[in-house]
């Protein structure tokens, strides 16, 4: 009795691990090059028919990987999704500079619109802490951009300042600003964007001081992920019939 209890349990673990290895998502390794010759590095996870996509760019000091548990919520909402590198960190390497950088965001937005399955009217960037001034930024600079998410932007950080950006480059688009109230300098930075914003801006401040990414834990994670993906999906444009 207990070998065949064994058994049973060895054979559940199995068809457990199989079906978890299904669902996983598989990315595929993207090497682009930058208007510099740099080689930019990120994951790209596709989709199977037409669907909007969304560009993920990380915080200082940190990699693609920080996006793990946004990745799923934005596939299963049918989302195309590519996370990147930026220069000077992860795979991408080389040196930090932060005016190539905006326009590297350029480079991975024309990218995403030439993939089969993806409408190239219907992306959108979300990035964290200096990624979200990118974001900010390279949604502005981008008339085909349909919105930016942004967790704990600053005023400047590197000299990247978003607020002009948004106010007039974004006057006719929107944005979405997330923040702790702990987060002084990110929680100042997203009052101040969206006093002076002309466009449609979404404005959440949370209790607690976690900056960027490091939002996704356990106390505020299915909150923060809802609000992006309905954010998104609120201001995708349908498919014209």
């Amino acid at each position: 009795m207990r070998i065949r209890t064994l058994m049973i349990v060895m054979l559940l673990l199995i068809v457990t691990s199989y079906v978890f290895a299904q669902d996983a998502a598989e990315p595929q390794l993207v090497e682009v090059a930058a208007a510099d010759g740099l080689a930019l590095i990120g994951d790209f996870y596709g989709t199977d028919s037409p669907a909007p996509a969304v560009l993920l760019m990380h915080m200082y000091g940190r990699s693609r990987g920080d996006w793990e548990p946004l990745i799923s919520p934005l596939l299963d909402a049918g989302y195309a999704v590519l996370a990147v590198d930026l220069r000077g960190f992860g795979e991408t390497g080389s040196n930090e500079d932060w005016e190539a950088a905006t326009g590297d965001v350029q480079t991975w937005l024309d990218w995403l619109r030439q993939q089969p399955n993806v409408r190239p009217e219907a992306v959108s960037i979300i990035g964290a802490s200096i990624g979200a001034n990118l974001t900010l930024i390279g949604c502005a600079n981008d008339e085909q951009c349909v919105t930016a998410v942004a967790l704990s932007p600053g005023l400047n950080y590197q000299g990247l300042e978003p607020e002009t950006f948004v106010t007039d480059g974004l006057r006719e688009r929107s944005a979405l600003l997330i923040a702790a109230q702990g987060d002084r300098e990110s929680s100042v930075a997203v009052k101040t964007i969206a006093g002076s914003a002309r466009g449609e801006v979404g404005l959440q401040l949370y209790t607690g001081s976690p900056h960027g990414t490091a939002m996704f834990t356990p106390r505020l994670q299915d909150r923060v992920l809802k609000l992006i993906v309905d954010w998104l999906v609120e201001h995708t444009p349908a498919v014209e019939a």
